[in-house]
């Protein structure tokens, strides 16, 4: 429908247009994401331009996989001298310290914590009966 000059469509149209449920497109309309005018006491009409707005493409097409778009993407620094030597420092205290664990267990892993989450949850059932 034409308006004052301008292309409208009903919220039907558009969440026809948009494959939405007419719904979502109320739920749009009142969270603010999609600006709707009332013609009449009860119809409500969207800008055309408005409705096409909300189409964007997820991702650029020349982009692969997940990769995020170049405008999405934070610059980051390279890490200064001190920050790889404290970073190495870092990961050589947690593997003595894994070391460490594992001797003082007697080589045995730990369990997986799915079996503890089980023995737990059986353990709590025994007791509620």
């Amino acid at each position: 429908m034409v308006l004052l000059g301008e292309d409208y469509l009903s919220i039907q149209e558009a969440a026809a247009q948009l494959k939405v449920s007419i719904s979502t497109i109320r739920r749009w309309i009142t969270a603010g994401d999609l600006p709707a005018y009332r013609v009449g006491k009860r119809r409500m009409a969207l800008k055309r331009a408005d409705v096409a707005t909300l189409i964007t493409p997820a991702r650029q097409h020349h982009e692969k996989g997940g990769s995020m778009a170049k405008s999405e993407q934070l610059p980051v620094r390279a890490l200064t001298t001190q920050e790889q030597q404290q970073a190495r420092a870092a990961v050589a205290a947690a593997k003595q310290l894994q070391a460490q664990l594992l001797a003082r267990r007697g080589g045995r892993q730990f369990s997986p914590s799915w079996e503890l989450l089980y023995s737990l949850r059986d353990e709590r059932s025994q007791q509620q009966q």
